[in-house]
């Protein structure tokens, strides 16, 4: 019996908690002594157990109560990880602790390779006792060392591609990046590799002095406003305050830098800038003192009247911001400070399309008047109950859809009221569907019918929308919830992991959906009205298909749901017809990003999608059916181009091309889109 209770434990206690031991090696195989080991409870943050590994690389921690946990290993100066070699404490692999009883769990350390180098001051003397940084372009993993009297550093990192920095300046934040940069723009870039060492020498940039004074437009000393020093590339430099006389003083590395001040709500950039681009650029030197002097600008109004683009009639009802006409026909706003502005035009009561004013110019102490068009909207309004008690229902919103234009959003605006009144708007003039969505799990999603809700968007009662006018929708009665679990798998019954379902597609890479497999391919969907459903499940790797094995929204197998259960629903998924293609100018010219989505003909969803690399995609779509093309694509960074593929007929005339997707095999397109 002896032999059975750890150490330091009572024969009672040990047979009501448990132990957890190792050993931990490195990646050579060699025992890793003196390494810190943690044990944490599974989802939590908070070590309750704690040892160092012995020579020979052995660790116990008993007196663990029955559970589950994860385990760390601190082998400083190496990077920390967690069993089983995981970078992050939430992608640990769990352990399972049990009453009287030991679990092993061996660790083997990550191979890690070095940056090793000297820091030295613009004499060439060292610079002790210097935090060094290492910081991964690609995963922004961290490893970290110290120098020593010398100014010698070593740190181990795992294998990737580093940026080296530090910060030089006692009681400043301010990072010099290796070689010589004040920001990551410039800095090299450092190969690590297992068992290699990256020689990094650096030399410390001079210091120098940044003082000033700041004002108000009238001259009196603009006191405890805030001053950020950032680099001419707009990342972090240094900050301070102003004093009662408006003066600062702070110490940065030699460089240039763009000045900013922010008093109150007013925020201005030297010299007399409203933004940072257009900034002057102030250079430091080491060892000298640079003085800058600045006022906040005057101010001045913009007086905005808004007319009906179509009509030319007055828009009665228009807000800028958060300041609105009230049936004055003006907007005036006030305390603009000099310079150009971007202002917000929009109607409350949503029967105007919002416009953006770009570039607006106001004089200080000057009235700048513009007469803007506002392009006239259709809106919708409803009311939403409880379906059983009649009560009004808060906080659910309604999206309104065009025919084959039903999507999945990614998020909402303003729902119902605590009256469950809603106002849906401004929209274009045409026949709508209504898709309720709570933002409570209490009730469930619905496509709104005449006497209630439904899960079939054909069955949803229309409402005619038309343009200048308010049309007053169904009340939307609304059923408790109900959900959807299952299982995801490939045709050889394997899980598939990150697998997203849904009752509707929506763009790819916004990331709308309702819910996603797990790594054992386990999904759930909620806040589901109780009636019959389509569900989608969508793979990259996959080809997308409806529930009961289909191509469409409007020939799945519908999944019955029942208010306040879980109704089942697997699916397997295999991947279908492979779809290869290009996307160019019709010059010839490749578009070099962006997205090629295949839609159905029948319903408008996304069948498939695929990003554009150097004017080539592909995706993986379910045959047989037919589909159409829309796009969102770049060419470099400024041209962007989206809409739906049209083809050229012999009159001259531009229609929708459609494509038809056999049941099997491969097939690929051709697509040549105009810039314009």
């Amino acid at each position: 019996m002896a032999a059975l209770v750890l150490p330091g434990a009572t024969p009672a206690q040990a047979a009501e908690t448990g132990a957890v031991n190792g050993r931990v090696t490195l990646s050579s195989g060699t025992a890793a002594a003196d390494v810190f080991v943690q044990v944490y409870p599974a989802g939590d943050y908070e070590s309750v157990g704690s040892t160092t590994t012995d020579a020979d690389g052995n660790y116990s921690i008993a007196g663990l109560a029955a559970g589950s946990y994860t385990v760390g290993f601190v082998p400083w100066p190496r990077p920390e990880q967690y069993h089983h070699q995981k970078t992050q404490l939430s992608d640990a692999d769990p352990v399972t602790v049990s009453a009287g009883a030991t679990t092993t769990v061996d660790e083997e350390l990550f191979a890690t390779g070095a940056i090793t180098g000297r820091i030295v001051d613009s004499a060439g003397d060292p610079v002790p006792d210097l935090s060094i940084n290492a910081n991964e372009v690609d995963t922004y993993s961290w490893a970290g060392g110290r120098t020593d009297g010398d100014g010698q550093f070593t740190i181990y990192a795992l294998p990737g591609r580093y940026r080296v920095s530090f910060n030089p300046i006692e009681g400043s934040y301010q990072s010099q990046y290796v070689p010589g940069q004040l920001d990551e723009v410039g800095a090299t870039v450092f190969e690590v590799k297992v068992d290699t060492t990256t020689e990094v020498n650096e030399t410390v940039l001079p210091v120098g002095g940044l003082t000033g004074r700041f004002t108000t437009a009238t001259g009196a000393p603009l006191a405890n406003a805030q001053v950020d020093i950032t680099t001419a590339n707009m990342y972090g430099g240094a900050w301070t305050e102003t004093d009662a006389e408006g003066e600062f003083s702070v110490q940065v590395l030699q460089g240039s830098y763009k000045v900013g001040v922010i008093a109150g709500e007013r925020q201005q950039y030297y010299k007399g800038k409203l933004t940072a681009e257009d900034a002057n650029v102030v250079q430091v030197r080491g060892g000298r003192q640079t003085t800058i002097a600045d006022s906040l600008v005057g101010t001045g109004s913009v007086a905005i009247s808004a007319v009906d683009s179509v009509t030319g009639a007055p828009v009665a009802n228009f807000c800028i911001d958060a300041r609105c006409n009230n049936g004055s026909g003006t907007v005036t706003v006030t305390g603009l400070p000099q310079g150009r502005h971007d202002l917000y035009l929009y109607a409350p009561d949503k029967l105007y399309f919002s416009r953006d004013l770009t570039r607006v110019r106001v004089e200080a102490n000057g009235t700048t008047k513009l007469t803007v068009k506002m392009r006239p909207g259709a809106v919708i309004t409803s009311t939403i109950v409880d379906r059983q008690t009649g009560a009004p229902v808060r906080d659910v919103c309604l999206d309104a859809f065009l025919p084959k234009q039903a999507a999945l959003k990614d998020g909402y605006g303003e729902c119902s009221d605590r009256n469950g009144r809603i106002t849906v708007g401004p929209l274009i003039g045409g026949d709508y569907k209504l898709f309720a969505v709570p933002q409570e799990d209490v009730y469930g999603r619905q496509w709104v019918g005449a006497d209630g809700g439904t899960g079939d968007e054909r069955q949803a009662v229309s409402v005619v929308a038309t343009v200048g006018q308010v049309t007053t929708g169904p009340q939307v009665r609304m059923d408790r919830a109900g959900k959807v679990t299952g299982t995801v798998t490939d045709t050889n019954g394997k899980p598939l992991t990150t697998v997203d379902i849904s009752v509707l597609t929506g763009h790819p890479g916004v990331g709308a959906q309702d819910a996603s497999t797990d790594e054992r391919g386990v999904y759930t969907i909620e806040r589901l009205g109780p009636y019959a459903w389509p569900l989608v499940f969508s793979s990259y790797s996959y080809a997308s298909q409806w529930s009961g094995n289909k191509t469409s929204r409007f020939s799945a197998t519908p999944v019955t749901v029942t208010a306040g259960t879980t109704a089942t629903q697997d699916a397997q998924l295999d991947q279908g017809v492979a779809l290869t293609g290009t996307f160019r100018t019709p010059d010839g010219t490749p578009f070099t990003g962006g997205w090629v989505i295949a839609r159905s003909v029948d319903t408008g969803d996304i069948a498939g999608s695929g990003s554009i690399t150097d004017g080539r995609f592909t995706m993986r779509l379910k045959g047989p059916q037919r589909v159409f093309f829309t796009y969102n694509a770049y060419l470099g960074e400024d041209h962007q181009v989206d809409g739906r593929y049209l083809v050229t007929q012999p009159d001259g005339t531009r229609v929708l091309e459609r494509f038809t997707v056999p049941a099997s095999g491969s097939m690929s397109v051709d697509l040549v889109v105009p810039t314009s």
